[in-house]
């Protein structure tokens, strides 16, 4: 006999309907989550309330603040002072080593006229005018130039005129090798000026200033200069042979 197979069978629970206690289970919740909130503000305005600062506390940062300010003020009025006296000993310091260098310069000077003297007072007098070198000077000035300055001067006693010419070469050192430039080979070119020559004409009473611009070879490291002077007289012509080391630059 063949079996019969069925549907399955569930159990069922008759629940009763009670709609009041529903809606109380909403309210209960809805008003669990509001105190959630209330509490959470009142934290955070608590937080802040602690947070916050008092009268007397902003009174003193604020205190506080104005008295940094001030430190920083005179600090900056210090600095500014220091800066200023800083700058005052550094060009006091420059124009005292410009004034030791003339004095230098000066001093050189000076022994050569009693070196020149010396030997116009002995019995072989080769330089009977007593001509000089003074002052040697060299300057910088913008542009890698150099303002050079040379006095010949004669120291015998007399006003007749002193003629002649005077060969001027710079002796230094480049790539390790001496080398020997001419004076007119340095000298910076002007519109208008004329140009140096290679044998500067003398032409003086007492003295006379050789002053000109020059530009030095890049890589050329100046030592000395060779200096020779030749009367132009046709009778007894003098020449006077001297070397001068290259001074200090200003």
């Amino acid at each position: 006999m063949a079996k019969v197979k069925g549907s399955p069978i569930y159990s069922y629970k008759v629940v009763p309907h009670r709609p009041l206690k529903t809606a109380f289970l909403v309210l209960l919740l809805l008003l669990l989550v509001l105190t959630a909130l209330a509490a959470t503000y009142h934290y955070a305005q608590l937080q802040a309330s602690n947070n916050r600062l008092s009268i007397e506390e902003a009174q003193a940062l604020r205190f506080q603040l104005e008295k940094v300010t001030q430190e920083a003020e005179e600090s900056r009025r210090e600095l500014t002072r220091l800066q200023v006296g800083a700058e005052v000993d550094r060009q006091a310091g420059e124009e005292m080593r410009k004034r030791v260098l003339e004095l230098r310069e000066e001093k050189a000077a000076l022994q050569r006229d009693i070196d020149v003297f010396r030997i116009m007072t002995s019995d072989k007098n080769k330089n009977p005018k007593g001509i000089s070198f003074g002052v040697f000077a060299v300057s910088a000035l913008p542009d890698n130039k150099h303002q050079l300055k040379l006095v010949v001067q004669k120291l015998a006693e007399g006003d007749d005129d002193f003629t002649g010419q005077l060969k001027f070469m710079v002796v230094g050192q480049r790539e390790g090798q001496e080398t020997k430039i001419s004076l007119h080979e340095l000298v910076v070119s002007k519109v208008g000026a004329e140009p140096l020559a290679e044998s500067i004409p003398l032409n003086f009473k007492f003295f006379q200033n050789i002053e000109t611009e020059i530009v030095l070879p890049e890589g050329f490291v100046p030592s000395r200069v060779e200096l020779v002077v030749k009367s132009d007289a046709r009778r007894s012509p003098v020449t006077v042979e001297g070397q001068l080391e290259w001074p200090e630059i200003k």
